[in-house]
């Protein structure tokens, strides 16, 4: 399993992706161009198990980490994930310190959490579940994302929970909480993100962000994120369709 915290760890800006749909080959194409990790969504597009799994074989050959984007914050959502051998899970939707100690407590085997032990694919069905329990722990990634006033209040609070091993914001969701819907420029979205990137350096704790261009990925690289995502599968298919229509057809 491809280890997601030595992308952040070194120092390292981490690029990524968002993967959304569901046919295996089309995640096999961004394997290969070039990202340092990816995160499926399960949270927004129609990736359910079955999906993922498909997708991680896929991309399985690529050696680049996979998180997996639950669509709640639940146990059998959060363990399956790890179970079919995701490099961590993004954690949506959290608002307090009770929110992150039950998403890491699902990450995580006894005695450090409440982790059932069944890791058929993680393991190589069954060939190393003992190394892989072993190393489990250290090893999946745990990332909670803030995009909302309440984690914003709570922010040293919901850091200081132990096992939490990154954070990635989410700009559309803040700004919308915020009162800015649709205004991700907005200064009050912008402090926010960077307050978050402040109380995540003073806790130790990596900060990731979403930016929609390249030169925002740049300049949040410049500004001390550890990662950033960039895109979607679907995204660069209709922008590179649509350049290649207009490139054709030009003013007629």
């Amino acid at each position: 399993m491809p280890d997601f915290h030595d992308r952040i760890g070194d120092g390292r800006f981490a690029l990524g992706s968002w993967l959304t749909f569901t046919e295996p080959a089309s995640a096999e194409v961004m394997a290969g161009t070039g990202f340092d990790f990816f995160i499926v969504d399960g949270e927004h597009a129609p990736v359910g198990s079955a999906e993922l799994l498909s997708v991680l074989i896929a991309t399985r050959a690529s050696g680049i980490p996979l998180l997996a984007r639950v669509g709640a914050n639940e146990p059998i959502r959060i363990m399956n994930a790890l179970d079919l051998g995701a490099s961590g899970v993004v954690i949506p939707q959290i608002r307090t310190a009770d929110d992150v100690k039950r998403a890491v407590d699902w990450c995580r085997y006894p005695p450090d959490g409440l982790r059932g032990i069944a890791p058929r694919r993680a393991s190589e069905y069954g060939r190393h579940t003992g190394e892989y329990v072993a190393g489990a722990n250290k090893l999946v990634t745990c990332c909670i994302q803030v995009e909302t006033t309440d984690a914003l209040r709570d922010l040293e609070q919901l850091l200081a929970v132990p096992g939490v091993d990154c954070v990635l914001i989410g700009p559309n969701d803040l700004a919308a909480s915020l009162g800015h819907r649709g205004d991700l420029a907005h200064p009050e979205v912008e402090a926010a993100i960077m307050r978050t990137l402040e109380v995540g350096r003073q806790a130790g704790v990596p900060i990731g962000v979403w930016t929609g261009s390249p030169d925002q990925a740049r300049t949040r690289r410049e500004q001390g994120f550890a990662f950033g995502t960039l895109g979607t599968d679907y995204g660069f298919m209709a922008a590179a369709a649509e350049a290649a229509v207009a490139g054709v057809r030009g003013t007629d």
